[in-house]
């Protein structure tokens, strides 16, 4: 049996953008006899080759646009690639958008049913599995109200319970562990984990380095829908946080932004940690996410940094713990808007030889 469960073979996908904005066929044709059809061609996947193992966990990153999401459209079946191929070996369970297969008028119970039945499994199998679905999800009080009344954190929860309670053999993964509160992100992050344990192959995209480096065995770094880097997360990850140039960009200004990631100055220990203002420009879901890259080996259990939003006013600001090296977090903020996020700390280092750092990196994780 052949250890290859995804395989990709210079793969392309050609997208063609109308500029007359065509509502319908009798539009099309009008514009067609007058001359007025034209289109713009796009590539968002540019001949992309990976090969996937069984059990393996691959993270995929880059900016905004850069052909992720796309690419993961390609190999759950959505699109279909206009060059190379594309080969799935196993069930496969995608996790692409909150609500994707599911009917909005339907309620939480006929939708798991829906969407069980869409990956292919039968009624009997997804009977055997309703309650755990249930339960892990925690939403019994809601289970017979239609799906539209859901909040997003909701739909999370559901989608997420269906795909991982029924053990796939491949997940794929697109920013929905971004999604929700604290609470069920670190029980979702520990359902994947002991998938990942078992032998699933997970392929999964995430804005938050954090969880890229701690979750995966393997990166792939896209840009401008190309292959740029394939291999370690830690040296994938650190080349792709090199390509902007932090240290030396300007001070940021409202309605200015280094494209969709900044990260905060990293300091000596014989400077104050973290102290001050930081802009970032939010998406549609106006959330902002980040990763605390804390690389101490003398941690007294105390440190911890206080993370605010300007727009969330008399919110209590996030306190996080440091604990470990990478430590992940996430802030509801004001949807395609420019915030400030004020970051401060207890932490405190005397000088000495040993140069140790603590670094912030901020995300907008709205991006596709």
């Amino acid at each position: 049996m052949s250890d290859i469960m995804i395989d990709i073979q210079e793969a392309t996908m050609d997208f063609h953008v109308d500029h007359e904005n065509t509502n319908s066929f009798k539009e099309f044709f009008v514009n067609l006899l007058k001359g007025k059809l034209h289109y713009d061609h796009f590539r968002a996947v540019d001949n992309v080759s990976i090969q996937i193992k069984r059990g393996e966990v691959c993270g995929i990153i880059g900016r905004n646009g850069a052909g992720k999401s796309t690419l993961l459209k390609m190999i759950a079946g959505v699109l279909k690639p206009t060059g190379g191929k594309i080969d799935i070996y196993g069930n496969i369970a995608p996790m692409l958008e909150l609500g994707a297969g599911f009917d909005q008028d339907l309620t939480a119970r006929e939708n798991i049913y829906l969407n069980g039945a869409i990956l292919g499994y039968s009624k009997a199998f997804l009977d055997s599995k309703f309650d755990d679905i249930v339960k892990f999800s925690e939403l019994e009080r809601f289970i017979d109200q239609p799906v539209r009344t859901f909040s997003s954190g909701m739909m999370m929860r559901l989608a997420f319970s269906i795909a991982t309670q029924i053990d796939p053999e491949i997940l794929i993964v697109d920013e929905i562990l971004s999604v929700g509160d604290s609470h069920f992100r670190q029980k979702s992050e520990t359902r994947m984990r002991e998938m990942m344990s078992g032998g699933t192959t997970v392929l999964m995209v995430s804005h938050v380095l954090g969880q890229i480096r701690s979750m995966c065995d393997r990166v792939v770094w896209l840009d401008h829908g190309r292959v740029v880097m394939d291999g370690d997360p830690q040296m994938v990850c650190d080349a792709y946080e090199g390509l902007i140039d932090f240290d030396n960009a300007p001070k940021f200004e409202i309605g200015c932004h280094k494209d969709d990631i900044q990260r905060i100055t990293m300091y000596p220990d014989n400077w104050l940690p973290p102290e001050g203002s930081y802009k970032i420009k939010t998406g549609p879901m106006g959330l902002v996410s980040g990763s605390l890259l804390c690389p101490f080996n003398d941690l007294t259990g105390n440190e911890k940094v206080r993370i605010t939003l300007d727009c969330n006013g008399d919110e209590d600001p996030i306190v996080i713990a440091i604990q470990e090296e990478h430590t992940s977090f996430e802030i509801q903020g004001k949807p395609d808007t420019i915030v400030t996020v004020y970051i401060n700390s207890n932490f405190s280092r005397s000088p000495g030889n040993d140069v140790r750092k603590l670094s912030v990196l901020l995300e907008d994780t709205d991006g596709n």
